[in-house]
């Protein structure tokens, strides 16, 4: 087991039975959850699922109305902000206007009453930690958004928490810069070995950065796993759906294979089979996820394949280096096939109107009972 498993560390924050109502409205429902000590932790969900609210919760600005919170095994429930082992860092960045960079990195610690020649030290670290030891003495109506976030992001570490809470840090960066910073995060994580939990409405953004992801559905955890187990195999419709793009086919369980399922979609459509250890009743209601990448799409049928049905292209989206071919079944369903741009558009022989294949094997789908 290596250093970067998760399961060789031991947790530091704990969610026992924590639940936290405002009024009559439930946010957060008996939450139990572990995040260990060097993790990337991501709470991803949409907006007023809760996540921000368990942050707040971490940092002391909400208090649970049910259960405990513990760090490192100690109780914070009862401990003011200011004196935990968390900072926090937010998505306005909320940098001081009148001060420079490395004031602005200082203030903490100079709050903290540290000794001159540590904050110095401290700073001359954390610029270059995030490499802006050249806009030192800027302030910051001189910066890019990059280079605030970058502020925000060393004021944030400049006190050494050993939790450090990130509520949609990149909200405010275009796509590139968004993408840049985050392997940025991640190297600087790693770097320091602390403990991160990142607040993303963003999946792409919580898959690239985090170790483990929580997606969480009404004050509720969905499911807790690494970022290709949740995409790979998701528990249920609703996390299938929230993660990446999805084809979802509903059908009856119309039999057993020695490795699976065969579902009946519909009348006009082949019976989909699909490998599992699942049993469900026959007759009993399923779904079948699966990803658009794994859907072969082509003119002609071929025999490599486990699963295969016919259908009319209506529509293509071409994003520069996939194309996402939107098909329309017999049945009036759709399903998506992505392929990857090996050749340019205007080579590509499927078009709209054209009548198709999609194949998939029986391994590419993952049943889902709800």
């Amino acid at each position: 087991m290596t250093d970067n498993d998760p399961a060789s560390k031991p947790s530091m924050i704990r969610f026992e039975g924590v639940t936290k109502r405002f009024g009559d409205f439930t946010a957060i429902e008996n939450l139990n959850l572990e995040i260990d000590q060097g993790e990337f932790f991501a709470l991803l969900g949409p907006s007023g699922c809760g996540k921000t609210t368990i942050m707040r919760m971490l940092a002391g600005f909400e208090t649970p109305s049910e259960g405990r919170i513990l760090i490192n095994g100690q109780d914070i429930s009862n401990i003011p902000p200011h004196e935990r082992p968390v900072n926090m860092m937010f998505q306005s960045y909320a940098l001081f206007p009148h001060l420079t960079v490395e004031k602005n990195i200082a203030f903490g610690l100079k709050q903290e009453g540290l000794p001159q020649r540590e904050i110095r030290e401290r700073v001359d670290e954390m610029l270059a930690l995030v490499q802006l030891e050249r806009f030192a003495g800027r302030k910051p109506h001189q910066l890019s958004g990059g280079q605030k976030q970058r502020v925000a992001l060393a004021r944030s570490l400049a006190k050494r928490p050993q939790l450090l809470l990130l509520d949609e840090p990149l909200g405010a960066l275009d796509k590139k810069l968004r993408e840049k910073t985050q392997f940025e995060l991640v190297n600087i994580q790693e770097k320091l070995n602390m403990t991160f939990l990142i607040v993303t409405h963003d999946q792409e953004e919580a898959m690239t950065v985090s170790s483990r992801i929580a997606v969480m559905n009404e004050g509720k955890i969905e499911q807790v796993g690494p970022p290709a187990e949740v995409y790979e195999y998701p528990l249920n419709r609703y996390v299938a759906d929230f993660i990446g793009d999805v084809n979802m086919l509903e059908g009856k369980v119309s039999g057993y294979t020695e490795q699976g399922l065969v579902l009946q979609v519909s009348d006009s459509c082949p019976d989909i089979r699909i490998q599992t250890a699942q049993r469900p009743p026959l007759g009993s209601t399923g779904w079948i996820s699966i990803r658009p990448e794994k859907v072969a799409i082509s003119l002609d049928q071929t025999a490599e394949q486990g699963n295969a049905v016919q259908g009319e292209v209506f529509d293509i989206a071409y994003t520069g280096n996939i194309s996402t071919y939107h098909v329309r079944l017999a049945d009036g369903s759709m399903i998506k096939a992505q392929t990857a741009n090996y050749r340019k558009r205007a080579n590509h022989e499927i078009t709209w109107e054209s009548r198709v294949w999609l194949q998939w094997r029986e391994t590419a789908g993952v049943f889902l009972a709800e």
